[in-house]
């Protein structure tokens, strides 16, 4: 028995739903070797088989995930004496390859064991019904869901604690919780000290792997989120210099001018010119 529904939302969003399903696989069950386009993410409820990903393969059996990336090439096979059952559900958006970590996949670690507590196995079941059911209400309870089992799949990892091994995840993670900070309050006077605060660790640490995973700093990152917000507002409204530099978090206005200037070429009032004339109609 194979149940597969796909689904085309009307909306993008960071992390978009491609297809699900679920299927209890006969004994000569075999996929061939094959690449996806998509995020796929496969939870064995039941049964033993082999998970082949590039030149390693790697046994799988019930309570274990294993995920597809886009263009790898993979194939799997089931236990003649003990077939798999399982449900999967694909994936894609911008922000699809920055979760894998936090879910504990990658490149060297395709499989791993989610804690029966976290089974997703009903959640994959309920994202067929919505998908087969009528209602724009649906595509709402959808991204819950798509949330509701990655953040399933997060907490197993972290209660197995291989996360703790893994600095350079462990580093993104920290570094994730500082870039949000630092776009939800820019528009206040925040400094580094306040991120470092906000993400519990020593400033000198956190500025360390800030630097090592984005290849700038705090300050230049804080400065960067400060100046692209100021350009949206320069070019979609008629706001002053000074109610936009107040609006990024600058009481200054003269100081925002100048260094609006430096990161971009031309000052605030220049810029605004030049974006109404280019983007007035001919």
């Amino acid at each position: 028995m194979k149940i597969e529904t796909y689904y085309a939302s009307k909306n993008e969003y960071d992390i978009n739903l491609r297809y699900c399903g679920y299927e209890e696989c006969y004994p000569d069950f075999k996929m061939a070797p094959h690449v996806r386009s998509e995020y796929l993410i496969h939870y064995v409820t039941q049964g033993e088989g082999e998970f082949t990903c590039g030149n390693f393969t790697y046994p799988i059996r019930q309570n274990d995930l294993f995920i597809i990336q886009p263009q790898q090439i993979v194939s799997y096979r089931t236990n003649a004496e003990n077939p798999l059952h399982f449900s999967w559900f694909a994936f894609a958006g911008e922000k699809s390859d920055q979760q894998l970590p936090l879910l504990g996949f990658s490149d060297e670690c395709p499989v791993q064991r989610l804690h029966p507590q976290y089974s997703i196995e009903e959640n994959i079941h309920l994202l067929v019904e919505h998908i087969n059911s009528p209602g724009y209400q649906n595509e709402f309870a959808i991204q819950s869901i798509i949330y509701s089992i990655m953040s399933n799949i997060a907490q197993s990892y972290s209660l197995s604690g291989k996360h703790k091994k893994n600095s350079q995840t462990t580093a993104f993670v920290h570094v994730k919780k500082a870039k949000s900070y630092i776009k939800c309050n820019y528009i206040y006077p925040i400094t580094v000290t306040d991120v470092s605060k906000h993400v519990g660790l020593e400033r000198s640490y956190l500025s360390k792997i800030f630097s090592q995973c984005t290849g700038t700093t705090i300050q230049k990152y804080i400065l960067n989120v400060r100046i692209q917000r100021s350009r949206f507002l320069l070019e979609q409204t008629d706001y002053s210099i000074k109610e936009i530099s107040f609006s990024v978090g600058m009481t200054d206005e003269y100081y925002f001018s100048r260094v609006f200037r430096q990161a971009v070429g031309v000052p605030p009032s220049r810029y605004r010119t030049n974006a109404k004339t280019h983007l007035s109609p001919l």
